[in-house]
């Protein structure tokens, strides 16, 4: 009879064999899948092995009092409180599953076949090796900004790496009272192409096998975590992006937009208090671009300082003071949208929904892989997080900047 490292050995043994199966590429999807079922039944049978070993020896410790007995003596490895065994978890994976479904024909695994599964470590993460202790949910994070820009435009989908769209650039309107017998006036448009490239944002973070396998928060905490950052670079990229490729073309650096107009300086009057100025760029977006704004965009700092202005002699605030709905936010009727992504001091006034379209191409997507480099030989997976995005403005003059706030 073998012992219980014995058999514990041969488990780990015949799913390493399964897991390099998955790398063969001279099978077919026959030979692949009846060699996974010969695996399959040889796990089972170990399984049950070491099941029956177990027991054997929880019955010893109970008529020795505790005390481990021969080869039990030097079995430390594997052993958790309700953990699987090694196979049992590989013939039980959904990643297992699908391949013998389809009969994936060799090649290294990935999420994008498989299953979501990122170099964090046990020793990073904290690991127990002693004693099992109290695991509370869930992981306490490093907070980010809440995201807001991308909420703001219209949303649309593309299966193309460009977007293309017509833009007035003249319109001449000559229409007028006319005699009878007389000559019509003519009027005019003059129409140009413009060109929006689907943009890639991604990011990867290594993980160590152990990490995963050992912390059951841990992937899809990590998962969300890379997504999050992926969508921080996306809003820094609408608001500012440069237009130089990989780059999109942010709203800040788009040509056409309404002159920028700057606090104690004309149109704004000497007396403007910072309320004042961003009125004066609605009311030029409304008599120029004829669209009602939307939306204000300002660094935190600028909000508090609105926030905390006062009238002069009473000492009374402006808004609402202390007891102002921080989760409703306008002024002058816009939604006001914070964030660090905006320059301290410059505000971004536009009629988003009308003048601009976010359109993604394939959505924000996380996988993972252990063929990246040498992880398969390290026992790390590569998550990786990204998507495809384009910015189309189709009416620049719906935007709109105020500085020296």
């Amino acid at each position: 009879m073998p012992t219980l490292n014995e058999a514990k050995a041969k488990v780990r043994e015949l799913s390493q064999k399964g897991l390099d199966l998955t790398r063969d590429e001279t099978l077919t999807a026959s030979e692949m899948r009846k060699q996974y079922e010969a695996i399959e039944v040889d796990i089972k049978k170990w399984e049950q092995e070491v099941q029956d070993l177990e027991y054997v020896e929880e019955k010893r410790k109970s008529f020795t009092g505790g005390a481990p007995v021969g080869d039990a003596a030097t079995d430390t490895t594997d052993r958790q409180v309700g953990a699987k065994s090694i196979g049992q978890q590989f013939v039980e994976s959904a990643g297992y599953k699908s391949l013998m479904q389809r009969g994936l024909k060799g090649g290294a695994w990935t999420t994008g076949d498989i299953e979501i599964k990122t170099l964090l470590t046990e020793a990073a993460g904290g690991a127990a090796n002693v004693a099992t202790p109290s695991v509370l949910p869930g992981v306490v994070d490093i907070r980010f900004q809440p995201l807001t820009i991308a909420s703001l435009f219209a949303q649309g989908t593309t299966t193309t790496p460009l977007i293309r769209y017509l833009v007035e650039t003249t319109a001449t309107n000559a229409a007028a009272a006319t005699a009878e017998g007389g000559t019509k006036p003519e009027s005019a448009l003059a129409f140009t192409n413009v060109d929006e490239s689907v943009r890639k944002i991604a990011t990867f973070l290594p993980v160590t096998d152990e990490m995963l396998e050992d912390w059951a928060q841990a992937q899809s905490y990590i998962d969300n975590r890379l997504s999050l950052f992926v969508q921080i670079a996306e809003e820094a990229e609408l608001l500012s992006g440069s237009g130089t490729a990989p780059h999109l073309t942010g709203i800040l650096n788009r040509s056409g937009l309404r002159t920028s107009i700057v606090k104690g300086t004309a149109p704004s009057a000497a007396g403007d208090n910072d309320m004042d100025v961003l009125l004066r760029q609605i009311t030029a977006i409304r008599v120029n671009s004829f669209l009602e704004p939307d939306a204000i965009v300002l660094n935190p700092t600028d909000w508090q300082t609105i926030l905390l202005a006062k009238a002069t002699g009473t000492g009374n605030y402006f808004a609402g003071g202390p007891f102002v709905d921080s989760a409703n936010q306008t002024l002058w009727g816009k939604t006001v949208v914070t964030t660090t992504a905006i320059t301290a001091g410059t505000a971004l006034i536009g009629a988003f929904k009308q003048g601009g379209q976010v359109f993604r191409r394939d959505g924000l997507t996380v996988e993972a892989s252990n063929s990246h480099s040498t992880f398969f030989q390290e026992n790390k997976v590569a998550i990786r997080a990204e998507e495809r995005l384009a910015l189309a403005v189709y009416r620049p003059g719906a935007f709109g900047t105020v500085s020296n706030l």
